[in-house]
């Protein structure tokens, strides 16, 4: 595998990400910085295994098996109903021993596989049934992981599934007439579909009336932000994460911690590294979809590469309370078994789309 220059961006964009990571993970975590060092390798190990992995398959053999592995995933998803553990009043993991996995984070690999499995045989021509067929494997397969409790994911899932439709060219009317029944509907489902606790979290993103303890996340994630400033207070100098001011800092609000640290500068450079990523990894693929009658790899691509982008986004504008609180994991910042793996695959998934990063 030869690298160029845009491929060598591309992996020097992610090793700053993954490096910013790590680093903001040492400083939640703050044991000691061999500790450090031990968690970057294995991070690094990681990611580099599961995505040469997924890269070197044969992609075909894994979409000719895209209904198998959603079905898989669903019934993992039902699992932990039975074999889950419990945390915070939720069972959202399958405790392994060494590795505890959230099944529902793997719902947006497993769907697209079946999607592209699904109108790959059709060469990707949408009709009225198979819009409608694809809708409602989408909706069907997000009820168990929204009956967990576990509503945040199961929102991003559905978000992510209509994206893939989108990108593999539905038509828009689709997209349009569930727009128009989602502004209809969400009277009845604020009111019958929604626990108290999640009507609490969109009350308090309207207004400021809520209790303190309903708003403390998100007003100790908005002042470590703004305590940034301009260059940040400093590495492992975060008074939110010192004075365990912030909850959650290692898993949804651990982009607060970073920005408190790196300052905007930091959330800047952070920014650079997502957009070099994005841009080149989609001017690739396009490049590679140019040389081959066979969409797959392309689609597919594209939709892991959003994938990242959005989660990054999606979870900096939770983080900083311009849309309510949906407890998505930060891309190789989060620390969890779970969100590494996923997002790894990804990587494989995105290098492997039609020769991606070979000569």
């Amino acid at each position: 595998m030869r690298i160029d220059f845009n491929n060598a961006l591309i992996i020097l964009s992610l090793a700053g990400i993954i490096l910013a990571g790590s680093l903001t993970i040492f400083s939640v975590t703050s044991i000691d910085l061999s500790y450090f060092f031990r968690f970057l390798l294995i991070s690094l190990i990681s990611i580099c295994f599961v995505a040469i992995v997924f890269y070197l398959i044969n992609i075909n053999r894994i979409l000719s098996a895209g209904w198998i592995i959603l079905a898989t995933n669903v019934l993992l998803v039902l699992s932990v109903e039975i074999f889950g553990q419990e945390i915070n009043g939720s069972r959202r993991w399958l405790d392994f021993g060494f590795l505890s996995l959230q099944p529902s984070e793997f719902m947006k690999i497993s769907y697209a596989l079946f999607t592209i499995q699904y109108l790959r045989f059709y060469s990707f021509k949408f009709t009225a049934f198979r819009s409608f067929f694809l809708l409602a494997a989408l909706f069907v397969t997000a009820i168990p992981i929204i009956i967990q409790p576990d509503l945040g994911t199961g929102v991003v899932y559905i978000a992510f599934g209509i994206m893939l439709l989108f990108i593999c060219g539905m038509n828009k009317k689709y997209f349009i007439g569930l727009f128009s029944a989602f502004i209809l509907l969400s009277p009845v489902l604020y009111n019958f579909a929604l626990t108290g606790y999640q009507k609490g979290r969109i009350i308090n993103w309207f207004s400021s009336e809520g209790s303190l303890s309903e708003r403390w996340n998100i007003l100790q994630s908005e002042i470590s932000i703004g305590s940034g400033e301009l260059l940040g207070e400093g590495f492992l100098a975060s008074k939110q994460n010192e004075f365990n001011f912030l909850p959650e800092a290692d898993t949804d609000f651990i982009f607060s911690i970073y920005a408190e640290q790196f300052g905007f500068a930091g959330v800047i450079l952070i920014f650079v590294f997502l957009a070099v990523f994005i841009l080149l990894s989609l001017n690739a693929l396009m490049k590679q979809n140019n040389l081959s009658d066979d969409l797959s790899p392309y689609y597919l691509g594209s939709y892991f590469i959003f994938v990242i982008g959005f989660s990054f986004l999606i979870n900096i504008l939770m983080v900083s309370g311009l849309i309510p609180v949906v407890g998505l994991p930060l891309p190789f910042f989060t620390k969890g078994g779970s969100s590494l793996l996923c997002f790894s695959i990804m990587l494989g998934f995105i290098f492997s789309a039609k020769g991606f990063l070979r000569a």
